[in-house]
């Protein structure tokens, strides 16, 4: 994912044009953007210096998406196949290890600029975008928190036949398994899950630890992986360490131009071609300036939720689109609302005594039942911090910067994560003549009367105000907190602030999980028929192409309630095997 599904910089002097043009790519085309050859790059593996230009799979973006993907493309067909991923960004030493020390993840992400800020719209209005992207190697699994909580029936049922089926029939375990899942973060967290399952919230929720994903092994000396996992806690897995585990140190060395794995980072690809047989990209080095041109049988865009659209909308490809697909490119882009978070403090649920020392993070997975009017009762999932400091592996002690605990009492975060159908009328706009920045029109879908007048109602069938909103999550905080005791009474909200009360309500949004602005086939609504068009297919195909496909959180027809990464790992090792 080169822009790991945010939103763009502000401003570009970057002007290309889409075949031979002579021009530069400027470090100011992204706020962020850092183009440069570091040391611990050099020391840990060689770029592709061969001479061919022909490959049998070229994979643009090396973030979740594309970086599972080439692993998984090179595992079954390397010794027989050319594979080349294409990165925009640099190796940057020490993001990618950022997730074994003590900085905070958005201190280091605002490090490489990639903070909160708002983008200026052609029509004077201003759209808040969230994050500003990560053009890196490994993209946005590089600053990823490593949680991969899975699908459930509910939201599946957006997902196509096909892929639902096989999404359901075991590549979500598969995902998990190649993710390196965890399973537990201790026995503080499985005495909690236990006593949860014995209320009657099991009725509404899968209660469960959440899943983690963690780093991938070490490496042997000859830069192939060890043949056993750590399984303890070791960090957060990442598609840079993937990659690099995958080609081995050095790799120019023992592939030349032969089949195996390729990686070329400081590349920007700014044109897709139809070359009948072969998919042609015109690709900028962003340190030289110089141009080249690449030729594949198949070609998969796995730039991200802004970057991949962005980048078929300007293509030469693009005009022989059916009008259908052209008109739904960039268009639906979606992320999962969230609320903010309620605290409370307890001592104890059932017989098990919590402490300060204690900690879990758990999810209560709705069921997706409905109700008498046909409606999903609970159409989120709720999230479950138990001395939250502990919930990101980085952060093992408290720092000082969290609410800290009454003596001898623990302190619990629950936070919702609502799934949201596509929004048309989200979109990646067309970018200006020769341009390369659009703008981005994107209604935060955190605004309380927006949610409840049109997510929620085609997400779930609701037909409820705000207030009702805060009514439905009030009572379920209710059940959970109801559930603790401090000193023998019933834990209740920290100074008893409700949704709905003193700016308790929906946080500015994760942008970060935006998806669909290259759906697959999808529903609009909740028991609608499938809608006519698409822009991929089932098989992540592009509509109305043969050997252009989609891979990153673009292709989705939700934005699941679920953090979504662990969907596109499965999709990738799916699109794997329909690749050769």
């Amino acid at each position: 994912m080169l822009s790991a599904d945010i939103a763009l910089a502000v401003s570009t002097c970057f002007k290309p044009k889409l075949q031979d043009a002579i021009m530069s790519f400027s470090s100011n085309t992204y706020a962020n953007f850092v183009s440069e050859e570091t040391a611990a790059r050099e020391r840990l593996f060689l770029q592709y210096m061969g001479g061919r230009d022909d490959f049998d799979i070229i994979v643009v973006g090396s973030g979740i998406g594309g970086g599972v993907l080439a692993d998984d493309l090179a595992d079954r067909l390397g010794s027989q196949k050319r594979i080349l991923v294409i990165e925009a960004g640099s190796f940057l030493y020490p993001t990618h290890v950022y997730n074994i020390c003590r900085f905070p993840n958005s201190s280091l992400a605002k490090h490489f600029g990639c903070d909160t800020f708002w983008q200026a719209g052609d029509s004077g209005s201003q759209n808040y975008i969230g994050e500003k992207p990560q053009l890196n190697f490994g993209g946005r699994s590089v600053f990823w928190s490593g949680l991969i909580p899975a699908l459930q029936g509910w939201e599946l049922e957006y997902f196509p036949p096909q892929v639902r089926q096989e999404l359901s029939g075991g590549l979500l375990n598969r995902a998990g398994d190649t993710m390196n899942e965890s399973l537990s973060l201790g026995a503080a967290a499985q005495a909690v899950v236990s006593r949860l399952r014995e209320s009657p919230l099991a009725a509404d929720f899968s209660i469960q630890e959440t899943p983690r994903a963690l780093h991938q092994p070490y490496l042997e000396d000859d830069g192939t992986p060890k043949d056993k996992y750590f399984t303890e806690p070791t960090g957060v897995f990442n598609t840079a360490e993937l990659l690099v585990n995958q080609v081995g140190l050095t790799p120019g060395s023992r592939h030349g131009d032969g089949p195996g794995l390729h990686l070329l980072l400081n590349h920007f690809v700014e044109d897709v071609q139809d070359h009948g047989s072969r998919v042609g990209l015109v690709v900028r080095n962003t340190r030289s300036g110089q141009s080249r041109t690449f030729h594949a049988d198949k070609v998969v865009l796995a730039g991200g939720s802004i970057e991949s659209p962005k980048l078929l909308r300007r293509s030469s490809l693009y005009p022989s689109l059916p009008e259908g697909v052209k008109s739904l490119v960039g268009r639906g882009l979606t992320d999962h609302p969230t609320s903010n978070e309620i605290t409370t403090f307890v001592t104890r649920i059932g017989n098990v005594a919590l402490g300060p020392a204690d900690h879990a993070k758990i999810i209560f997975y709705s069921r997706g039942l409905r109700d008498g009017n046909n409606q999903i009762r609970y159409p989120f999932n709720v999230e479950m911090n138990l001395n939250h400091e502990y919930w990101h592996l980085r952060e093992n002690d408290a720092d000082g910067t969290a609410q800290p605990p009454p003596a001898g009492t623990a302190r619990i975060d629950i936070k919702f994560s609502f799934g949201n159908c596509l929004d048309e009328n989200n979109e990646v706009k067309p970018a200006p003549p020769y341009g390369y920045v659009p703008e981005i029109v994107f209604r935060n879908q955190s605004w309380a009367d927006y949610l409840a007048q049109s997510r929620f109602s085609a997400l779930a069938g609701w037909q409820k105000n705000k207030d009702d909103v805060w009514a439905v999550l009030n009572h379920v905080t209710h059940q959970i907190f109801s559930q603790f005791e401090v000193h023998g009474q019933p834990a209740r909200p920290a100074s008893n602030v409700w949704f709905g009360q003193e700016g308790k309500g929906f946080g500015w949004g994760t942008v970060h999980h935006s998806v669909g602005s290259l759906r697959m086939p999808y529903r609009p609504r909740l028991d609608a028929p499938f809608a006519p068009d698409s822009v991929v297919d089932e098989d992540l195909r592009v509509v109305g192409t043969q050997r252009l496909f989609a891979c990153d959180m673009s292709v989705m027809p939700l934005s699941s309630a679920a953090n979504p990464v662990r969907t596109l790992v499965a999709l990738a090792l799916r699109l794997s095997t329909h690749l050769g």
